[in-house]
């Protein structure tokens, strides 16, 4: 015949300490699990606020950004380059020789000089009436130290008669303040610009930001 020895009865306390460290466990566990899917669905969504926790530069709306010598160091060589989509050919481009890359370039470049001269109402001029109905007017901001400001022409496209232009824009803020820009501190985030042809003109029609900031190299 077998004998078999009788288990001995686990103390209460060893017992208490058991349930105590799996209910621990269990606690962790559904925290782990819970952050994970937050921050999954918080990365695919969008529209999710994004904090602002940049340090940003202190507002002086009296300030000459040319008489930063900082800034004027930063772009004496030029500070804008566009890109061909189609042939990936980048170059240096400033306001004297633009007239060879066509008014949808020169148009882009005077937008981007509406934003370094700080001038709001300028600046709101450069869209579309239907852009504002979902999106408001820019107040006022200070002038702004843009630096490597890249233009490049994705695609061309004939929509019912009206020539499109799809853009991307990347540009740096040197001593960011944050009145024109509060989504991005000494990086950058890419921008896709449509320029669509109104009445002869050429008007932006939507501006979509990258959510993810390039950060200084």
């Amino acid at each position: 015949s077998m004998n078999f020895k009788e288990k001995k009865p686990i103390d209460p306390k060893k017992r208490l300490l058991i349930i105590i460290g799996i209910v621990v466990i269990v606690i962790v566990l559904l925290f782990a699990v819970s952050y994970a899917i937050d921050t999954y669905y918080k990365s695919r969504d969008n529209n999710a606020p994004k904090p602002i926790d940049f340090d940003f530069f202190p507002v002086n709306y009296n300030e000459n950004i040319y008489d930063d010598e900082d800034y004027t160091t930063l772009i004496k060589d030029g500070f804008i380059s566009y890109t061909d989509g189609a042939t990936g050919v980048t170059i240096g481009i400033n306001t004297d020789n633009l007239q060879k890359y066509g008014v949808e370039v020169e148009f882009m470049v005077d937008y981007i000089y509406t934003i370094i001269n700080g001038d709001a109402d300028a600046y709101n001029a450069f869209f579309t009436a239907q852009y504002f109905k979902n999106n408001k007017k820019h107040e006022r901001f200070t002038m702004q130290k843009l630096y490597d400001v890249n233009i490049t022409k994705l695609a061309v496209n004939d929509v019912g008669g009206n020539t499109v232009y799809e853009f991307t824009l990347e540009y740096k803020i040197l001593e960011n303040n944050g009145t024109f820009r509060n989504d991005i501190g000494d990086g950058s985030k890419k921008q896709y610009i449509t320029v669509t042809t109104e009445n002869g003109k050429l008007l932006i029609s939507s501006i979509s930001t990258a959510n993810f900031a390039v950060n200084k190299k």
